[in-house]
């Protein structure tokens, strides 16, 4: 039997049994396909579990595509969004060092290392999964391997669009989108997330009014004409693009005006500054109400919301990395200070920012910021002016404040 008639095979049975008034698309989302309850305790619908199942067995399909995705909205979701990581952990690169259970040295997580991360993501108060992806059957394999993170219940995908890519310019730097075959990558990767993860993955996938949600972490290095790219794509796909390291400074030539334009939302990966903590603390706050402000205006000129979601950072800290990156690590000096800017985004929910989030490096390791359970060692406890909060204690900070 073919592939094909077998998926087929599956719908029509389950549709006898479930009976003509169940055929209907879920309210909420599903674990996984084949789990009995989602991430709020509620069953699944076998529909829409057989349909992953068939898009499993047959492919992804131009013809079958569907127009909306019939996922998890992002504005039910309460709690903050965990930025996750496939990479080794290297210790003598890192300046965070997780638990024993949660990350072996030298080292990707395993299937149950990934679990017992999701478990610590949502007992702390997270509400969704950030996970850092290239669209490459490394990646792939690994992510599918682990269910991406299913157990971290709601999920989309980082797109690592800056290093190790198929544009021209692969490792870092701008990538010019002027440039036909920097297009046609592009278009292709999108290709690739839609097909092989948001499709078959579409009841945990998180969405914007039935949009999947696709973030690039650095979208001011995609330079060039970008913004009529973006919206050539999202005319062939239901997709909500989030840009970052935008907000640092108004567009003024009209290549960057347009790709923000054509962006749906923002979401910052770190906070900025080569500075003290609380200078950087400070900084994001007032340039995060003037983005406010100027996206206020961009709406009344294109019509559309666009979407603004905070940042929380614990520290900053890449001293260890190889080659040196020279830049000066940046701790706060008192635990007052990171509940001073947990404080700062919790009281802009609302206003400067949505009421979404904070996202939230979980655990990319190398830069310090990671807020997963570590190890104290003598070179990452506190010290007087230096507050680093080993094992859980950045974690608690986020569930008090972001855990509701």
């Amino acid at each position: 039997m073919s592939k094909t008639m077998l998926a087929l095979g599956l719908l029509v049975s389950v549709f006898i049994m479930s009976g003509c008034e169940n055929f209907s698309m879920p309210n909420a989302p599903t674990l996984s396909s084949g789990s009995s309850a989602n991430g709020d305790g509620q069953a699944s619908n076998p529909i829409t579990d057989l349909k992953e199942v068939a898009n499993e067995l047959i492919g992804p399909s131009d013809s079958i595509r569907p127009s909306i995705i019939s996922g998890t909205e992002l504005m039910t979701l309460h709690g903050w969004l965990a930025n996750m990581y496939p990479w080794d952990y290297l210790p003598n690169q890192s300046a965070v060092h997780p638990v024993s259970n949660l990350w072996t040295p030298n080292r990707r997580p395993s299937f149950m290392q990934i679990s017992e991360q999701c478990k610590q993501i949502r007992e702390y108060g997270g509400a969704a999964a950030v996970l850092e992806y290239s669209p490459s059957n490394f990646d792939q394999n690994y992510w599918m391997s682990n269910n991406f993170a299913g157990e971290c219940g709601p999920f989309f995908l980082l797109y690592e669009h800056i290093y190790g890519t198929r544009f021209i310019s692969p490792d870092g730097g701008p990538k010019n989108m002027d440039i036909p075959s920097n297009r046609q990558v592009f278009k292709d990767d999108i290709k690739f997330m839609f097909d092989n993860v948001i499709v078959p993955q579409q009841s945990r996938y998180v969405t914007v009014n039935g949009k999947a949600v696709i973030y690039m972490w650095s979208s001011n290095q995609m330079t060039g004409d970008f913004g009529s790219l973006l919206e050539e794509v999202k005319n062939e796909y239901p997709v909500f693009f989030l840009g970052s390291s935008e907000i640092w400074s108004t567009p003024s030539n009209q290549n960057d005006k347009d790709r923000v334009k054509a962006l749906d939302g923002f979401m910052e990966y770190t906070i900025g500054g080569s500075w003290t903590y609380l200078k950087a603390v400070q900084s994001s706050r007032r340039t995060s109400h003037s983005w406010r402000a100027y996206l206020q205006r961009l709406e009344l000129e294109t019509g559309k919301r666009y979407i603004f979601i905070p940042t929380f950072q614990a520290a900053y800290d890449d001293t260890n990395i190889q080659p040196p990156r020279n830049n000066l690590p940046m701790y706060a000096k008192s635990r007052e200070e990171v509940l001073y800017h947990a404080e700062l985004i919790r009281g802009g929910m609302g206003s400067a920012y949505d009421n979404i989030g904070p996202f939230v490096v979980y655990s990319e390791l190398p830069e310090g910021a990671a807020v997963i359970e570590s190890q104290c060692l003598p070179e990452t406890i506190d010290k007087p002016g230096r507050y680093v909060g080993c094992g859980t204690a950045r974690l608690q900070i986020l569930k008090d404040y972001f855990g509701w």
